[in-house]
């Protein structure tokens, strides 16, 4: 009898592992690869990434056809995935022109009295927040142009960082507002 359970359970756990190896296949599969989406002109809708063959979605007929990044074309969940990856992997961003729409978010630093304005997006929750600093273009926009605590605002703007006080910060230079 003991024989017999045994032989039993061990067939089980072989048949348990047989029944998990192809998820894992199927996993890697159904993984987005950033790398190959920051290199198109169309972002990716979810319904593309499924594999499934679905018609153009409205997003993707949108997208502004002037820009590297046009994060007011894309999901909110893919736009805080973006903005994520802009802050973890800035050098490569750096130079492409981004559009994004969302709230402005004003921080005034006490000790120079310098302001930073950034374009704050959330994602599908609304429970996380990323935003990226903006400086408006000098040549178009003067001090009293720049948008209020939580206005929304849509931003165009070369991605570049810079260095100060000992840190590397991220912005969109040259900005402009729609």
């Amino acid at each position: 009898m003991k024989r017999f359970l045994v032989l039993l359970m061990s067939s089980m756990i072989a048949f348990s592992f047989a029944g998990c190896g192809d998820n894992v296949e199927n996993a890697e599969k159904d993984m987005v690869n950033t790398d190959s989406i920051e290199g198109q002109e169309e972002p990716m809708s979810d319904s593309q990434n499924s594999g499934d063959p679905q018609p153009d979605s409205e997003a993707e007929s949108t997208a502004d056809p002037t820009v590297d990044i046009d994060l007011t074309a894309m999901s909110s969940t893919f736009i805080y995935s973006e903005v994520y990856n802009m802050m973890m992997e800035p050098l490569a961003y750096v130079g492409k022109t981004v559009k994004m729409e969302g709230n402005c978010g004003i921080y005034v630093d006490e000790q120079t009295g310098k302001k930073y304005y950034a374009c704050i997006v959330q994602d599908a929750t609304q429970c996380c927040s990323q935003g990226l600093e903006f400086v408006l273009d000098e040549n178009q926009y003067s001090e009293a142009d720049y948008p209020n605590e939580g206005d929304e605002v849509t931003i165009t703007g070369e991605f570049s960082t810079y260095e100060e006080n000992g840190g590397t910060y991220l912005t969109m230079k040259n900005a402009v507002m729609q």
